[in-house]
């Protein structure tokens, strides 16, 4: 079912009452299905929200299906706005890289516990047939 013009009006309305509070960008999304994806469920949870071209419009190119559109939603609902859609913040996923990186090196590098074991096979081949030369 297609909101009618006067519920979009009404919903973009809550966007626009409150000219003191601040539009943040949640999110850029890489076509605009993506971006609506967002902005209803937002709007189920109650979160004002709207969506925004970046590129340019369907005036501009005849679409803006595969241009990049950004999610803004006022400063005070970002945060649960993140926690709704599940996106992590750029500070955190640093954070979260940081750690990883700080992981200790194992006590052999890969390359050395490889060649230790051909190594070791190529005495047991080695010895195997020296053993039988000896034999025979």
């Amino acid at each position: 079912m297609r909101p009618t013009a006067t519920q979009s009006t009404l919903y973009n309305g809550r966007m626009y009452r409150e000219p003191s509070r601040k539009q943040v960008n949640l999110r850029v999304f890489d076509n605009e299905p993506t971006a609506r994806m967002a902005e209803q469920r937002l709007k189920m949870e109650g979160i004002p929200c709207l969506v925004r071209s970046l590129l340019g419009g369907p005036g501009l190119w005849g679409t803006a299906y595969n241009l990049p559109h950004e999610l803004l939603v006022f400063e005070g609902d970002e945060t649960r706005a993140r926690e709704v859609l599940q996106y992590v913040t750029q500070e955190i996923l640093e954070r979260e890289q940081e750690q990883e990186y700080e992981r200790p090196a194992p006590l052999m590098p890969q390359w050395m516990v490889t060649a230790t074991i051909v190594a070791i096979v190529a005495f047991i081949a080695l010895t195997v047939v020296i053993a039988n030369r000896a034999v025979r």
